[in-house]
Order: C-alpha cells, then sequence, then structure tokens
C-alpha cells in the first residue's frame, strides 16, 4: 500500500481510535451495571440490543444527516450527541432508560461509521481496498482493546469513566472539524441500496454482513457477563473484555493483504474456521480447566476471527459496485449489520439465562459454521467469474463545433479505474463545485507525491466543461509547472475540440510572461500544422 495514502486518511484513523474507546467504553460498562441492579441476561440482552436497533436507524436515515449538513458538520453531530448520552447513563440505573439511550448511540455510532468508511472507500480501489480497511480496522482495534484497561484509573464502577467517554469523543470531534480531506460525492438522494440490489453485486459479501452483526453485537455485549460469572479480574479481565478487538491486530492486515491477492470468499471461510476451533475450545475450558493464560489466547483467536468478518463483506461489495453508490452501499450494510445485531444479543442473551454463560460460544460456534458452508458452497458450486462491477463512470467531451472529432472509444475516460487514490477523490470533490477548488487541488498535490502535469489531463478528461477554469486555477497555484502542464495536455489539443481547445489556450496563457507565452503559441501552431497536414494526406 503506497504511504501517502496513510497520510492521506490519517484524520480518519485518528478519529476511528478516539470513537472506538468511548464505543467499547459503553458496551463494558453498561451490562457490569445493570447486572448489579438485578437485571436478568435476557433483559440486558434485550437492552443492549437497541444499540443495533438505533444502528438500522442510521442505515435508513443517518445518510441524510450527512447529505443535510456534510460530512464533516455530520460527524461533529454525532460525536456531540454521544457525548450528551455518556453524561445521561452517569444519572440513570434503569433498564428502558439504558435502552433508549442505547437507541440513540446506535445511530450516532453507526452514522460516524458510514460517514468514515464511505470516505474511505472513495480514497482506496481494488488494489488496496483490503489493506485501507485493514489498518482502519486496526486504529479501531487498538481504541476498541484498550478501553478495558482504563479501569485501572478507577472501577468499572465509578461514574466518572462517563466523563472520559465525553472526553475521547471531542477528542475526535475536534480532529475531524479540523481536517482538510476533501469530501467525497454525496448520492443525489440519500436512500440506502435495495437489498435485492446488494445481494446481486455480492451474495457472500451481502450475507457476511448480517453474520457479522449476529456475531459482533453478541460477543462484545456479553462477553462481560460471561467474564462476570466465571470470576476473571485484574489484567486477565482486561484482556477478556478488550478480545474481540484486539485479535483483531492479529488478523487485520494479514487478512487485508490476503485479500487483496486471493479469494475473499476462501479468505474469510478460513477465518470463519479458525473462529469454530477457537470458541470450540472455550467451551471445552468449561469441562476442563486451562490455565488463564492460555483461554485468553483462544479468546483472542475467537475475536480476530469474528471482527475481521465485516471489513472483509464490505470489500467484497466495494470491488463490484461505482464510487458513486459507496454511501447508499454502505448505509445498507449498515442496516444488515443492525439487524444481526439487535438479534445476537437477544438470542443468545436467551441462551444464557436458560441455560449458562458458556451458551454464548455454542452459539458463536454456529454462526461461525453456517458462515464457512455458505461461503463454501458459492465458491465450489456457484459461478461468479462472470461477476462485473456495476455500471462505470464515463465522461464524453462534446464539441459545440459541427467538425469536431470524435473521441476514439479507448479515450473514453473511467474514473473508476484510476489507480491514485488521491487523483481519483480529487475529481470526485471537483465534480461537486466547490466553491473554493484551488484549496482542493493545492491540498491534493502539497499531501501527495502528484505533479501539476499529473492532475491537469486528467481534469480535462473528467470535467470538460469546466476545464478553462480548473487550468486557470492549476496554474495561478503552480505558475512553475505552466509549461509543463501546457505539454501534458498536447494530445488533447490534437483532438481538435474546439470550445475547449479555447477555453485551455486562455487559461494556459493568462499571467504568463512573454517567453511563456511564445513557447505555448509555437506549440499550438505547431500542433496546428500537423494536423492541418494529416488532413491532406487522408
Amino acid at each position: 500500500m503506497q504511504p501517502n495514502i496513510l497520510i492521506r486518511i490519517q484524520p480518519i484513523l485518528f478519529s476511528i481510535f478516539a470513537v472506538a474507546v468511548s464505543h467499547n467504553l459503553f458496551f463494558v460498562m453498561l451490562p457490569i451495571r445493570l447486572r448489579e441492579g438485578g437485571f436478568e441476561s435476557a433483559n440486558i440482552g434485550m437492552a443492549m440490543s437497541m444499540f443495533a436497533v438505533g444502528a438500522i436507524m442510521a442505515g435508513l436515515f443517518g445518510s441524510r444527516a450527512v447529505l443535510r449538513a456534510g460530512h464533516i458538520r455530520a460527524f461533529s453531530s454525532m460525536a456531540a450527541t454521544l457525548a450528551i448520552v455518556a453524561v445521561c447513563h452517569s444519572y440513570f440505573i434503569d433498564i428502558w432508560v439504558t435502552a433508549g439511550l442505547r437507541m440513540v448511540a446506535g445511530f450516532c455510532f453507526v452514522t460516524s461509521f458510514i460517514t468514515l468508511e464511505s470516505w474511505l472507500n472513495v480514497l482506496s480501489d481494488k488494489r488496496n481496498r483490503g489493506q485501507v480497511f485493514g489498518t482502519y480496522q486496526i486504529c479501531f482495534a487498538i481504541g476498541f482493546g484498550s478501553a478495558p484497561f482504563l479501569f485501572s484509573l478507577s472501577s468499572e464502577h465509578d461514574p466518572r469513566l462517563f466523563g472520559l467517554i465525553g472526553v475521547f469523543l471531542c477528542i475526535s470531534l475536534i480532529i475531524m472539524s479540523m481536517s482538510r480531506l476533501p469530501l467525497p460525492e454525496l448520492p443525489s438522494r440519500p436512500r440506502p441500496m435495495s437489498l435485492k440490489r446488494l445481494w446481486q453485486y455480492s451474495p457472500s459479501g451481502t450475507l457476511s454482513c448480517l453474520c457479522a452483526g449476529l456475531i459482533s453485537a453478541a460477543s462484545v455485549s456479553l462477553i462481560s457477563l460471561y467474564a462476570y460469572d466465571h470470576g476473571i479480574t485484574g489484567i486477565w479481565l482486561s484482556l477478556v473484555l478488550g478480545s474481540y478487538q484486539l485479535g483483531g491486530l492479529l488478523t487485520q492486515y494479514p487478512v487485508g493483504w490476503l485479500a487483496d491477492r486471493y479469494d475473499k470468499r476462501l479468505v474469510a471461510a478460513g477465518l470463519m474456521a479458525m473462529g469454530v476451533i477457537s470458541n470450540l475450545l472455550i467451551i471445552a475450558e468449561s469441562f476442563m480447566p486451562m490455565p488463564i493464560e492460555m483461554l485468553v489466547v483462544l479468546f483472542l483467536i475467537s475475536g480476530g476471527s469474528g471482527v475481521a468478518l465485516f471489513p472483509l463483506a464490505v470489500t467484497q461489495v466495494f470491488d463490484h459496485i461505482d464510487l458513486k453508490e459507496a454511501m447508499s452501499a454502505t448505509s445498507m450494510m449498515q442496516i444488515l449489520l443492525g439487524c444481526g445485531g439487535v438479534l445476537g444479543p437477544i438470542i443468545a442473551g436467551s441462551l444464557m439465562t436458560q441455560f449458562a454463560s458458556i451458551w454464548l460460544y455454542y452459539y458463536l460456534v454456529a454462526v461461525h459454521l453456517f458462515v464457512v458452508v455458505f461461503l463454501m458452497i458459492r465458491k465450489l458450486f456457484v459461478r461468479t467469474e462472470t461477476l462485473e462491477s456495476s455500471s462505470k463512470y464515463q465522461v464524453s467531451m462534446q464539441g459545440s463545433s459541427v467538425g469536431s472529432a470524435v473521441l476514439e472509444p479507448l479515450l473514453n475516460y473511467n474514473l473508476a479505474e484510476i489507480g491514485d487514490p488521491e487523483l481519483k477523490l480529487l475529481l470526485v470533490a471537483l465534480g461537486q463545485q466547490p466553491k473554493d477548488p484551488a484549496i482542493l487541488i493545492r491540498t491534493a498535490l502539497e499531501g501527495s507525491s502528484l505533479k501539476p502535469q499529473d492532475v491537469a489531463i486528467h481534469m480535462v478528461l473528467a470535467l470538460p466543461k469546466r476545464s478553462g477554469e480548473l487550468i486557470r486555477v492549476l496554474v495561478k497555484q503552480f505558475p512553475e509547472a505552466r509549461l509543463a502542464i501546457t505539454y501534458s495536455l498536447r494530445d488533447l489539443f490534437i483532438l481538435r475540440k474546439e470550445r475547449i481547445n479555447a477555453m485551455l489556450q486562455v487559461a494556459l496563457t493568462e499571467g504568463a510572461d512573454d517567453a511563456e507565452r511564445t513557447e505555448i503559441d509555437s506549440m499550438l501552431e505547431h500542433i496546428a500544422r500537423e494536423v492541418e497536414e494529416e488532413t491532406v494526406v487522408a
């Protein structure tokens, strides 16, 4: 993965770390506080599952908040609301109040995830998406897994920890508010992609999203009850409680590397098989006690297998869709994740109440096995090699003159196939007609290895109607590259798109000194003679 991609997404990585810390502190503290309040596991599971109800609402309506206020302000609003929720939890220990607050938290957290993940999908492409999401999930895992260690500052019963949640949320708010990342293209209609359309793109990715919710919500919400019932304390308690995401540190980057090189279904099936083995060994521990060190290792492996399933599902889907559908697809995937999140804690919590807390892991084994069987059937018996990406983003340059040449098919511009994610994101952002494109252009070029002459031809091909304006801005920002930009556009001048050529000539010569103007005019005259000679010969 190119180092400049990591530099570009730094604000997102730091923000997701801070969000993850607050996310897990909620999950760890609330079940314990409710258990000490005298509530049963089934009721606690119901209350915690309301987070997933909020997640479903975010999938349905979260993108509208982004469309209304923009990515950065929507993220900031969600972080501020979550800080208010944290303060409310410190005052109330009631099952119904907790359920309501968890629903609000689910909406806010998942809207934040939709915002950040759709952003990442525009920044990445098919060649590096697995590693980009792997790095994103590693940062999430570090924050999520670090949260239980904050109990060393005080006990898990101390309401001041809710204030600490607010601190981390404010940190993420500040980081994103000060970010200069160009904004992704927004959909014209902020609605989730239909389930049928998502299934047509990737059945394996669609089902994996649902099962990732079944696994993650039950694991994160109810693991503290298992540890509480088994009397695990001290540093081992922190490791067990954070195992779901700490285990992701062991799997995320290798899984991303493998997913970029091999069939993602095989990689996901292998992960689920690893989860089946580790969860079966956790069950065996209840019959044949193991050393606590070995048990913690099993929890880390179990968590690492589960946490990597959703990013793999996302990459499977995004390998086949148009970038303009990023937010609607992310919304639908979050709805599926939320549906699984509603069912998971309810089913697992009921099993734990009826039998014992170890039944959480019987439930996880069953879900893991189901995913393995489905993915292997898809791989072995269903032909999917003809599955193609959705319609490409094509831009054709239409001239105003009757005699203008028509572009050859090979020159049809395909934004989805641009290899450099920084360039692709810049073009998407410019396509939204920003008030000050100069800021976007300078930020993109200063934060990457791109050169002005590399960007120029892509801007003209992608946005021909605004080519004059954009080239004028580019030359004004980088006047020393004026001639290099001019020569990079030579092949476009040969196409004889008269209206566009006229706009480009004005933009390139504006503010030029005599020597530069003479050289530009000389190049254009030379091109005109070449074209005229070729026409005569033909």
